[in-house]
């Protein structure tokens, strides 16, 4: 083995081992936290930070020590004041509570889409710009201290909400990640290990993404000399060749243990098997009248059918005999 491939392997036992748990939990402390801002954000509309953020734009001496950044202000508080988002909350954009009837019934759908990241983007310029040290005291004498102290929760909140998307966003990557490389996931043949490393480079569809993290897609191209079928009342072990695809769960639900596995897995596989007319463990699939059928599975469990043979429905469990190997 190469040190490259020592460096890759120890690199990503380091992952799982240090970042892993932090993808499962938070300590109670951040979910204590999380929950009071997102109480508040419920309480605040972009409506609210629209009215504040307009008369801090409008405050003559603000402009004046905004200087050059005052024409950013301006654009940033057209944005805020859309008028589309105005009446939902800064949770709702969000977008992890239910959403209105109106929503549902798809009116407005247009009108809303993308309004969500355009707006806490316009609310990040304009806190960046109007809560700096130096422009704290123009902007508390120019709205006075009530709307000062309002401009701040306000901003802070919104600030606050964009931060936990960030850290939850990044978390949901990282878990993806451990979804789909960690101790749940189907091992690979060597083959199959140099055909994803080069379709997560090269083919569209199997890439990592900055927003999703890693694509759920793998590629299916093993020998399997551990299916089953019977014959005449018989079981007989059956080898095949399997080529296809397989597809990860990323759901919360999905990758679990034990007898809930069986119901939510960590992926599911479909795709084209090989396998010989002869019956039996470590067959080559091509020996004597090889025919080819259909497979699925659900997890580790796999099902197959092949017309016209003996024992042409067989079953199996995904494993690996040898590392790298079958």
């Amino acid at each position: 083995m190469s040190a490259a491939w020592i460096r890759y392997a120890t690199a990503a036992c380091v992952l799982f081992t240090v970042v892993s748990p932090t993808a499962r939990a938070q300590p109670a402390a951040s979910v204590g936290t999380d929950a009071r801002m997102l109480a508040l954000a419920d309480s605040i509309t972009v409506g609210d930070y629209c009215r504040i953020a307009q008369r801090v734009a409008a405050a003559p001496t603000v402009r004046v020590a905004l200087a050059a950044d005052s024409s950013i202000v301006q654009l940033s508080t057209a944005q805020i004041c859309d008028v589309r988002p105005a009446s939902l909350s800064l949770r709702a954009l969000r977008g992890d509570v239910p959403v209105s009837l109106s929503a549902i019934a798809r009116l407005g759908t247009r009108a809303f889409g993308g309004t969500g990241s355009a707006t806490f983007a316009a609310m990040d310029a304009f806190r960046m710009r109007t809560r700096s040290a130096e422009l704290r005291p123009v902007v508390r004498a120019a709205l006075g201290d009530s709307l000062a102290r309002d401009l701040s929760r306000i901003t802070e909140t919104a600030d606050g909400i964009l931060a936990m998307q960030a850290r939850d966003a990044a978390l949901t990557r990282l878990a993806r990640y451990e979804r789909k490389l960690g101790p749940t996931s189907a091992p690979l043949n060597g083959v199959e290990v140099l055909l994803n490393w080069g379709a997560q480079l090269w083919v569209p569809g199997f890439r990592p993404s900055t927003r999703q993290g890693p694509s759920p897609w793998e590629l299916v191209a093993s020998y399997v000399p551990t299916y089953a079928t019977v014959v005449e009342k018989r079981a007989q072990a059956v080898s095949a060749s399997e080529f296809g695809v397989r597809r990860y769960l990323f759901g919360q639900q999905y990758g679990a243990e034990g007898w809930r596995g069986v119901l939510y897995p960590t992926y599911w596989s479909m795709g084209a098997i090989v396998v010989s007319d002869r019956n039996g463990a470590l067959v080559w699939p091509w020996e004597n009248r090889q025919r080819t059928g259909i497979f699925a599975g659900w997890g580790a469990t796999k099902v197959a059918y092949v017309r016209g043979r003996k024992g042409e429905w067989i079953v199996s469990r995904q494993v690996q005999l040898i590392p790298l190997v079958f």
